[in-house]
């Protein structure tokens, strides 16, 4: 009775009021419900998207909070950290279409706030397509101030780019992030895309018999991570294109330098093996040495 009375003001309900109690009383559509009826105010459009995060409404949430940081500039920081927290309950719920809210909403209230984990996410988790996130890509970094916030959004671009097999635009980017930026994690992230990028472009010109190609690409593909999957995956692809060209010698070196890496042996190892036993194998294609390879 005392809580229907103070929420009544000559005989209407204080929404506001009915739903400060119901989120106090962890009663989240309640107070989402109260909030929305009550009106529209940066007070109420803020205090509705607290409780539509805790209740799991991210989608609604995420639209109150780009609301207050455009309504009320004051507020963007308030705002940017609310779309933050909503990007990392996404993330572990699987919810790719609030991911890309994030993003396009800290581009709308806050361009500073530092996006490349949140759009790394994007690319790790989202059923968008590698072209979808590109263009997302693409516009974030036209509104994106500064090379220190743009560095994280061209390794992100780039990750999308090699997923739809436009490495030779990628390339180029990583290339730039890593002359530049000193980050460790961006560097990690940009050294490791740009491997697979040149694997792949190694394995490509190997089926197409562009051998001096291959053999490039190989060469800095193992040289970028000589103890890694990429680094031994290119360095048995620059055998079979040494082997394919008569140098056995070149070939074989390489294959052994696999086999007798240091580490558990693999699936990688046992190619290698099978190279040193049947060297001419190498001469001509396989299904083994042309099969994509993934992370």
């Amino acid at each position: 009775m005392l809580v229907l009375l103070a929420g009544c003001t000559l005989g209407r309900p204080d929404h506001e009021r009915l739903g400060d109690v119901a989120w106090h009383e962890a009663r989240w559509s309640e107070a989402v419900a109260q909030y929305r009826t009550a009106g529209d105010s940066p007070r109420l459009t803020a205090k509705f998207a607290d409780a539509a995060l805790q209740g799991g409404l991210l989608a609604e949430s995420a639209q109150a909070w780009i609301k207050l940081g455009t309504d009320d500039p004051e507020r963007a920081g308030e705002a940017a950290a609310g779309l933050a927290r909503i990007a990392g309950l996404a993330e572990h719920a699987g919810k790719q279409g609030v991911i890309a809210t994030v993003l396009v909403g800290l581009r709308r209230v806050a361009p500073g706030w530092p996006v490349g984990r949140i759009a790394g996410q994007l690319v790790r988790t989202s059923d968008m397509t590698p072209a979808q996130v590109a263009d997302l890509m693409v516009a974030m970094l036209a509104a994106t101030p500064g090379r220190d916030a743009a560095d994280p959004l061209l390794v992100t671009l780039s990750q999308a780019d090699r997923a739809r097999g436009a490495c030779d635009l990628a390339i180029p980017m990583l290339e730039g992030v890593l002359r530049r930026n000193t980050n460790a994690g961006i560097r990690d992230t940009a050294t490791s895309t740009l491997g697979w990028c040149e694997l792949g472009l190694g394995l490509t010109a190997l089926q197409t018999e562009r051998l001096g190609d291959a053999e490039r690409w190989f060469d800095r593909a193992a040289a970028r991570d000589p103890q890694g999957l990429v680094g031994r995956r290119a360095l048995v692809g620059f055998g079979d294109a040494r082997a394919r060209q008569g140098d056995s010698a070149s070939a074989r070196l390489a294959w052994r330098t696999v086999a007798t890496a240091v580490g558990a042996p693999d699936s990688l190892t046992q190619l290698a093996l099978l190279r040193l036993a049947e060297p001419l194998r190498a001469v001509v294609p396989d299904s083994i040495l042309l099969q994509p390879v993934r992370p």
